[in-house]
């Protein structure tokens, strides 16, 4: 096969990025620096979002992201409604 014919086969998994970052990658820059623009210190904000960047980066690295969302799954709060009766696990799927 030709690299031409795989062209989309090789793009539908890449998230789409913008000068080199992601989304979360942006969001995890832009956030420290607009605290920083909005509380006068623009250089600090900078810093820690270029901390906030590679640290981000390092974690998605291990395991690609898995460590991270696993992580996330365990400190983050959950909804307290989310399961208030526990489905038994023997029931594979309610009708009706």
């Amino acid at each position: 096969m030709d690299q031409s014919e795989n062209y989309i086969l090789n793009r539908l998994d890449k998230p789409l990025r913008f000068l080199g970052i992601n989304k979360d990658e942006a969001f995890a820059l832009m956030v420290p620096l607009m605290g920083g623009l909005f509380m006068g210190w623009v250089l600090t904000g900078f810093i820690l979002g270029i901390g906030t960047l590679s640290l981000l980066r390092m974690l998605k690295k291990r395991n690609e992201g898995a460590m991270l969302i696993h992580a996330l799954y365990w400190h983050l709060p959950t909804y307290k409604k989310s399961l208030r009766l526990p489905v038994p696990s023997h029931i594979r799927e309610y009708i009706g």
